[in-house]
């Protein structure tokens, strides 16, 4: 990703520099989740796990969103002969489960000046924004799964001229 900035904006703004530096591999780093989680697999897109046929799903239906992510955990368990870790799922969905509380009004995952476990079922959970709204998501990544890296992050800050920076000219 380029972000056109003035060499004046460098020379007047000493912390553009490492702003940029910062920022793009956060950004990048944030897209690439999202790529893993529901890219299309249409070039040049990953493609995610929503997006690959023949995996098991789990319908919420009218069960507490508990219990469907135990149903989903069960089948990875029985079906796919693998442990379910970690479950991916999106801040507004975990809060129902987090926010769930007994009849008499006593939250279920502790009290609201506790840190309270990132967990369900003992499996770890990511709240992520990178999953899709409507889904929650999980598998045995660690068993089942890799991601390659062939280098790591490199943010270039160059005055080539055109395209020659997008294109990889010097």
């Amino acid at each position: 990703q380029a972000i056109p900035l003035t060499d004046e904006q460098f020379e007047d703004e000493p912390r553009a520099r490492s702003y940029v530096e910062n920022r793009l591999p956060f950004m990048l780093k944030q897209k690439l989740d999202a790529q893993l989680l529901t890219g299309s697999g249409t070039a040049p897109s990953l493609r995610g796990l929503e997006n690959v046929s023949g995996i098991q799903s789990q319908a919420l239906g009218s069960a507490p969103l508990a219990a469907a992510l135990y149903k989903c955990m069960r089948q990875i368990r029985e079906a796919g002969f693998a442990a379910p870790s970690p479950v991916f799922i999106r801040p507004s969905k975990w809060e129902q489960v987090r926010l769930a509380r007994t009849a008499d009004g006593i939250y279920i995952w502790g009290h609201p000046s506790m840190p309270g476990p990132m967990t369900i079922w003992g499996v770890p959970v990511v709240e992520t924004t990178a999953v899709t709204s409507t889904k929650a998501a999980m598998g045995d990544f660690p068993t089942f799964s890799e991601v390659s890296v062939r280098r790591g992050i490199d943010v270039q800050i160059s005055n080539s001229h055109g395209s020659f920076f997008i294109e990889g000219k010097l």
